[in-house]
């Protein structure tokens, strides 16, 4: 399915441009990104894909409610790796409509 050049469904401003999107490290898939706020779309076998690659080298989590604000629990794995502790500062940021956490330096 080509979207190039059709609103972008997220914000129903921008129109839709093709490009080719690194959706992890060496692997570019065809995507359409959004030329008002940077959005970025697949076509559907494309999202098939890349959700097949995410699950292969991430691990899938539900967002939870935590007061008024929500959370992604982090993956004991990570916590480990990083050596992570509760209470512990983190800098959370976005890039390239992606959510980048940080973990303070020490």
């Amino acid at each position: 399915m080509n979207l190039e050049g059709k609103t972008c469904g997220v914000c129903n401003k921008g129109k839709l441009r093709a490009f080719q999107d690194e959706v992890v490290p060496g692997v570019y898939v065809d995507a359409f990104k959004c030329s008002e706020y940077g959005h970025v779309s697949y076509s559907k076998e494309v999202m098939k894909h890349v959700e097949n690659l995410y699950k292969q080298s991430s691990e899938e989590r539900h967002i939870v409610k935590v007061g008024s604000s929500i959370a992604v629990p982090i993956p004991a794995a990570i916590v480990r790796l990083l050596n992570l502790r509760a209470s512990e500062k983190v800098f959370i940021t976005t890039q390239d409509n992606k959510i980048i956490i940080k973990p303070s330096p020490a």
